[in-house]
């Protein structure tokens, strides 16, 4: 029932607002949400990522919360890519390998030796800013972006098939 009545108030939202770029109905599950867009979003091309632009993003939102800045990591960029593509490939959002690898598996296999390693990741959106401001609203994701501990990022995006992006950032934090 209350499934129904989630899909019931989605197609209201879609039909009531067509104009709107999006609209968003947060999970039940902690750190998700599921976006529906407007026919005119979905029509966008894909942006192409440009890391130093990420860099620059998620350092913005640091330092508007008050955290300190970060640096772009060749090894947790590997991360990512390999889960951006793994995502793509499987069609499928997650922070699990098809090894069962967990993001500080997956730095330590790109020569990353991490204390502390986590991941964001986002499918569908057109943009990495558009990815950004979904996980600034994303209590999980937010946490993420905002750890103290973290002194370096990687990012990547990958397409499926159809041209789905799939985007992984990856936060890490390097053993002495």
């Amino acid at each position: 029932m209350l499934r129904r009545s989630l899909v019931l108030a989605a197609v209201i939202g879609i039909l009531a607002t067509p104009a709107i770029a999006e609209w968003r109905l947060p999970c039940i599950i902690s750190g998700c949400s599921i976006t529906f867009v407007s026919p005119e979003y979905a029509a966008r091309p894909v942006q192409p990522l440009n890391p130093q632009a990420a860099l620059a993003a998620v350092n913005a939102f640091r330092t508007k919360s008050g955290r300190g800045t970060l640096v772009l990591d060749a090894r947790l960029t590997k991360a990512a890519t390999l889960q951006s593509e793994t995502q793509a490939k499987r069609d499928w959002i997650g922070h699990d390998g098809p090894d069962g690898s967990l993001p500080k598996d997956r730095a330590a296999r790109a020569g990353y030796r991490a204390k502390i390693a986590s991941e964001n990741v986002a499918s569908g959106q057109k943009s990495f800013a558009d990815v950004m401001k979904s996980w600034e609203g994303s209590s999980g994701h937010r946490e993420n972006l905002l750890r103290p501990e973290v002194t370096a990022i990687g990012v990547a995006m990958a397409k499926n098939s159809s041209g789905r992006p799939y985007w992984t950032l990856v936060l890490g934090a390097e053993l002495p």
